[in-house]
């Protein structure tokens, strides 16, 4: 049976050098799934011939391509050590000696694909068959998962939590965090042992780094290893004062395990139809300022001590309160007071100043003196002051004395 030529030659190029296999040889982990905007990380190691027979046989270049089952040019390609302009995303972690590992960064839909590694040496060439698949999947569904049924753990004991999604965690960059701010930890599981007050809170986990992709919270309690049987509430923030808007998680503790307990809430003396461990709030308003207690059982026998919560209204302004409108009021009115005080009294001085001037001018006409007939300087001076306005300056006074009495 004879073979076609082109096929033949596609069969070499795929086995690599005649007579080399299985010198030549490129290891893929399994196929796996990775979240959309996550990182992953595909191990790949390869062999050949110079490894075995220790040769000095060097590889010179080394290659990724998607969807192809030889790799070689002009087939498009995600990494090329000849090419400095590949897809920065795609990031080469392996060597020329024997480690061909593919990082990929931020991955997307188009990133789904199956990966094959070509190395190339001096005088041969092999691509590894197989490949590896990569499928890329929405992350809507990231979720923390705990080694234990209850969110309570004794103080001194361990949880292991992990991260799960709708794929494979295969080597994925998971980062974790408590209360919001990031833990020194990674990977899809999280060991917390030796559990102090300290480790309570709640966990999340993401994805990637950006944290678009992260879990809803889980929240871990850390019970203290109490004597008796004293229940307490415990908060998560430090004072008791809370801005309006704000959240706080209030815990009910006790010397024993929380396992199956039946825990109830109350605030002001009224019970809440929030039931559990934890107690919730969020999005504070004035309507939560109050005395919370926790009861382990409805008959509230065994029933904690008060934490009081206030909550403190956000100041949109300047407010005026009373007893600025009361001084301001006040000032006012006593303006208005020294007004018509001064406004009267200036009246009565003008009615008085009248009354003088008319007395003035009938003294002046009964005692006439005959025309042409001087003054003395005192009855000048006298007469002046009658006929002078009040405020008026002496001069002006003097001369309108002098034109009345010329008139008389």
């Amino acid at each position: 049976m004879k073979m076609n030529p082109w096929t033949l030659s596609v069969l070499l190029l795929l086995a690599g050098p005649l007579g080399a296999d299985p010198d030549w040889h490129v290891e893929y982990p399994d196929s796996f799934c990775v979240v959309e905007g996550s990182t992953a990380t595909i191990p790949c190691s390869f062999t050949h011939p110079a490894v075995h027979r220790r040769t000095s046989v060097v590889v010179e270049r080394v290659v990724w391509c998607p969807d192809h089952k030889i790799c070689h040019n002009p087939t498009p390609n995600v990494y090329d050590s000849s090419n400095l302009r590949a897809d920065s995303r795609f990031q080469y972690l392996g060597d020329l000696a024997g480690n061909c590992t593919l990082k990929i960064i931020k991955t997307v839909k188009r990133d789904a694909a199956t990966y094959r590694f070509r190395f190339v040496t001096k005088g041969d060439k092999y691509t590894g068959p197989r490949g590896v698949r990569v499928n890329v999947t929405d992350g809507e569904f990231v979720k923390v998962r705990s080694s234990v049924t209850d969110h309570v753990v004794k103080e001194g004991g361990q949880v292991t939590l992990t991260c799960t999604s709708a794929c494979s965690f295969h080597q994925l960059d998971v980062h974790w965090y408590r209360n919001g701010h990031a833990l020194s930890e990674k990977g899809p599981a999280l060991h917390l042992s030796n559990l102090t007050n300290d480790n309570a809170g709640d966990y999340t986990c993401s994805l990637d780094s950006s944290g678009q992709n992260t879990s809803a919270p889980w929240s871990l309690v850390v019970l203290e290893d109490e004597d008796g049987e004293d229940v307490k509430v415990r908060s998560s923030v430090t004072d008791h004062v809370v801005k309006e808007g704000g959240q706080v998680t209030l815990t009910c503790t006790s010397a024993c395990s929380f396992h199956q307990l039946d825990v109830h809430w109350y605030r002001n003396g009224h019970a809440l139809s929030e039931a559990g461990p934890a107690l919730h709030l969020s999005s504070l308003t004035n309507n939560n300022t109050g005395n919370y207690t926790c009861s382990l059982d409805s008959s509230g026998q065994k029933t904690s001590a008060p934490w009081s919560l206030v909550v403190m209204e956000k100041k949109s302004g300047w407010r005026v309160t009373v007893p600025v409108v009361l001084v301001l009021l006040a000032v006012v009115l006593l303006l208005l007071a020294g007004l018509v005080f001064a406004k009267r009294r200036c009246t009565v001085n003008r009615k008085r100043w009248e009354l003088q001037r008319k007395s003035a001018i009938q003294l002046s006409t009964s005692n006439a003196i005959p025309r042409g007939q001087p003054l003395d300087r005192n009855m000048r001076s006298s007469t002046a002051r009658l006929f002078a306005e009040p405020n008026s300056s002496s001069d002006s006074s003097s001369s309108s004395s002098d034109d009345e009495i010329r008139e008389h």
